[in-house]
């Protein structure tokens, strides 16, 4: 039998439960998680305390430990729904979506009328968890109606579902059945010619992308097979649009003429495709377009089962280069012998646009590897590098940081590292920092200032003439044999002015795959930070090196020409967003933000280290967001590798898939048909 707590024990545990609930009352998360432990600490009695902790760690970001006190509470309340609800809600932060299902499941079977957890079930696809679907035909006829009521209450509430997203990822084939493609705004007479690549494909394919043509409510087209003729002409599928003098075998397509729209066999178009591709290209008067696609499994009875959507980004050779699923239907008026080579070379000449609509599926296949990169420059970036470390007292991780930079580099006589040493007052800090300052090319500066990264980093770099510029927090882990080579090579592209690397935490999770803007609630997010739906992001876009928005400066680096170009960073940004403001400052200039993928450190931060758990924190980062706002306006929310159709969640930018208003649709379309759309309007001048 337990015993009962001392009454003192009692007294205390009952003034910290109020001031736990003072805390929360002014959202001081961290404070009010700290509080509600102690109190439970000296009367565990308490079990609804334990849910005020997991309400308090999940806001602060511990979504494991909220998962425990959750689950503590639910242990102690069997008969109480909400408990339950809360945890699902942790489980689905947490990425454990089956998880979060059972436990919505749980808090029905206790209160069948708890509608936010019927809700979230139809949100999760967890639809057939729903309790008394099998408990005979009445009960499942009365769940039925419940589900039916709450569907409507749903939409009813919600108005927009296709900005609200309530379908999960691994609903796709949901989500395209609710949204059909709706027509264009404007109908065209514009001729086209379909260009199908046949070589080696079977009948059945072939038949499918002719008879999604025949379906084309855009009628003006004409189609050639190219390199198909000696095995599919004398096949029953070369019969299909015959009668009508519209489908011809060729050997190539040098003799085609006009606008082209590239697709492979098997490639099944949306009865409203042609029609808004060819919109789209005479709306931005680009020298292509491309669209989104997914792919397809066949049922006879149920038609088309869609997975896998492949959501592009703006068009950019890089991400063309190493993207594990290209665009695979392109008009252009470019004739080439598939849609990647005419993208290629459209891209070297003028603008591609981007219409965000799923306008086509292709056949299932095994999930494609991620590309690798374009071969670097053969002549890497001359020069030596100067790594500018800023740094208060944790001497262990200052020396593993700058022991694995030098230790993993292939020219580490060509590396100078200048730490700046800002009010250190650990006794252990200063035979640390003496020790480093004896090693080759190793200096150590006093940065006697309050703490400002901005202004520590611009101090760094001045009065040196290294070429060569990386900025890295006093915590990372270099992971990259030869990251300085590779650093070079990234730096010798001609287009490049920026380039971060992939972060990981400790225990190999990803911490940062570039940094999105405007993905949840129009804040800057780390990509991949939560825990994914595919381990690698969509299209591998966290193990490729690509084009980003914008990169971290945990570990960031660029030429000196380029630092000097954009003015260094910010001083009035002290603590965030100064690496953004960089990074945008760069593209304002013409220059490209690279995610090199090859390149790999730990970042020892804590997962909740950057998360803002307290009043006084949330405001001094909305001030300094504010001014990044005033500076940069709507380019904050603008990132053209998001594609719109994702929805974001907290920290989960690919929590949910939405369809699109037309308004989206066309301000995308028409951002995307610049003649470089990553980079930013050379007049947007500073606002701050």
């Amino acid at each position: 039998m337990t015993s009962l707590p001392a009454v003192a024990d009692v007294m205390e545990a009952g003034r910290l439960a109020g001031e736990a609930d003072r805390a929360r009352d002014a959202r001081d998360w961290a404070q009010a998680a700290s509080l509600y432990r102690e109190s439970l600490a000296l009367d565990p009695r308490h079990a609804h305390l334990r849910v005020q902790l997991g309400h308090a760690l999940k806001e602060t970001g511990q979504l494991a430990e909220a998962e425990a006190a959750y689950r503590q509470a639910a242990e102690a309340m069997p008969d109480d729904a909400d408990v339950r609800l809360q945890l699902g809600h942790a489980l689905k932060l947490l990425g454990r979506t089956e998880d979060a299902v059972q436990a919505y499941a749980d808090a029905l079977k206790i209160d069948p009328d708890l509608a936010p957890a019927r809700e979230e079930l139809v949100r999760l696809g967890g639809r057939g968890e729903m309790p008394g679907l099998l408990e005979g035909r009445a009960g499942a006829a009365r769940a039925m109606a419940r589900l039916a009521g709450d569907i409507r209450r749903v939409t009813a509430t919600a108005g927009d579902l296709a900005e609200q997203s309530i379908f999960p990822p691994e609903a796709h084939d949901a989500f395209r059945r609710r949204f059909p493609i709706a027509p264009p705004p404007k109908g065209s007479s514009l001729a086209v010619t379909a260009l199908i690549a046949a070589e080696g494909a079977t009948p059945a394919l072939l038949r499918a992308t002719l008879t999604s043509l025949l379906d084309q409510r855009h009628t003006a087209w004409t189609a050639v097979i190219v390199g198909a003729e000696a095995t599919l002409a004398d096949h029953p599928v070369a019969s299909l649009g015959l009668g009508e003098g519209r489908v011809r075998f060729a050997a190539d397509a040098t003799a085609v003429t006009g606008p082209a729209l590239h697709l492979p066999a098997g490639a099944v178009l949306d009865p409203e495709a042609l029609g808004w591709l060819v919109f789209g290209l005479e709306r931005t008067k680009a020298a292509a377009i491309h669209a989104d696609h997914d792919r397809y499994d066949l049922d006879w009875r149920q038609g088309l089962i869609r997975h896998s959507p492949a959501f592009q980004s703006m068009a950019d050779p890089l991400d063309l280069a190493t993207n594990p699923d290209p665009p695979a239907v392109v008009l252009t008026i470019v004739v080439a012998a598939t849609a990647t080579e005419a993208l290629t070379h459209v891209l070297k000449t003028g603008p591609v646009a981007h219409l965000p609509r799923l306008l086509s599926s292709l056949p299932d296949r095994p999930e494609p590897a991620v590309r690798s990169a374009p071969e670097p420059p053969t002549h890497p970036l001359p020069g030596r590098i100067l790594v500018i470390i800023p740094t208060r007292d944790q001497a262990a991780m200052l020396t593993r940081a700058v022991t694995t930079l030098g230790a993993l580099a292939t020219d580490a006589a060509r590396i100078d590292i200048v730490i700046l040493d800002n009010r250190s007052r650990d006794a252990a800090t200063a035979p640390a920092l003496a020790a480093l300052a004896a090693e080759p090319g190793v200096s150590v500066l006093s940065h006697d200032e309050p703490f400002n990264w901005s202004r520590a980093n611009n101090r760094g770099a001045a009065g040196w003439t290294q070429d060569i510029l990386v900025f890295a927090n006093n915590d990372i882990e270099m992971l990259t044999p030869g990251w300085d080579q590779r650093l070079r090579q990234w730096l010798a592209r001609d287009d490049v002015g920026v380039v971060g690397a992939r972060l990981v935490y400790p225990d190999g999770d990803l911490q940062h795959g570039g940094i999105l803007l405007g993905a949840w609630a129009g804040r800057p997010v780390h990509d991949g930070q939560r825990p994914p739906v595919e381990p690698d992001g969509p299209l591998g876009r966290w193990k490729r090196s690509r084009p980003v928005a914008a990169v971290t400066g945990a570990f960031m680096a660029c030429t000196r020409a380029t630092f000097d170009a954009v003015g260094g960073f910010d001083e009035r940004l002290a603590i965030a967003y100064n690496d953004i403001d960089f990074c945008l400052k760069a593209r304002r200039a013409g220059l490209s933000v690279l995610y090199a993928a090859d390149i790999e450190a730990v970042h020892h931060e804590s997962r909740t280290r950057g998360l803002n758990d307290n009043p006084e924190k949330v405001a001094w980062d909305d001030a300094e967001l504010a001014d990044l706002h005033a500076r940069w306006g709507e380019a904050l929310f603008h990132d053209p590798g998001y594609n719109p159709h994702w929805a974001a969640e907290m920290h989960r930018p690919y929590d949910g898939l939405r369809d699109l208003p037309l308004s989206r649709v066309l301000r995308h379309l028409d951002a995307s048909a610049t003649a470089r759309p990553w980079a930013i309007a050379a007049d947007r001048e500073p606002g701050v």
